[in-house]
């Protein structure tokens, strides 16, 4: 059951619960039973009355306090989310800025720059050369060229010339 039709069944339930009561209270009426008798079956209808009022009235208001304040939660993170991604993207080009300078003071070619870019990014040869549609063996000659231009071993030495001012400790 869904929480509408839960409510519809509760509701059809204490609307026959009331009717059956008040046709009680005037049939003691009717009757002429004892007053403590009617005044019984008015508490049971307050009682009835009341517990419709919460179920139809306070606790969907409850339910829709809490639901905005969940979506204020929720725009407060996306808030905070944009600023971070805003200040990671401002690290992130000022990064690239950095490395394409060093690519640079290097003196690497433009394509030099591009292999030794997507080697950083953790491509292999094989993809890089496909990605370039050159050969491989022009993918390996240049990434020789770029290790010897750069005075770098190899990859993991391309890569950390990068980040180690990045991983400095705490």
């Amino acid at each position: 059951m869904t929480y509408t039709t839960e409510r519809l069944a509760m509701l059809v339930f204490l609307a026959v619960l009331l009717i059956a009561t008040i046709m009680d209270i005037w049939q003691d009426i009717s009757a002429g039973d004892a007053v403590q008798q009617i005044v019984l079956d008015i508490v049971v209808v307050s009682a009835i009355a009341a517990l419709g009022v919460y179920i139809f009235l306070l606790e969907p208001l409850k339910v829709r306090r809490e639901n905005m304040r969940l979506a204020n939660d929720v725009e407060e993170q996306q808030i905070a989310l944009g600023r971070a991604s805003n200040i990671a993207r401002k690290h992130l080009d000022g990064l690239g800025i950095y490395i394409k300078a060093q690519f640079e003071s290097w003196g690497l070619t433009a394509a030099e720059q591009e292999v030794a870019l997507l080697l950083l990014k953790g491509l292999s040869m094989k993809e890089i050369s496909k990605l370039r549609d050159v050969s491989e063996r022009t993918i390996r000659q240049q990434a020789t060229t770029v290790y010897s231009k750069s005075n770098l071993t190899g990859r993991a030495h391309l890569s950390a010339f990068f980040l180690e001012d990045l991983l400095l400790p705490s």
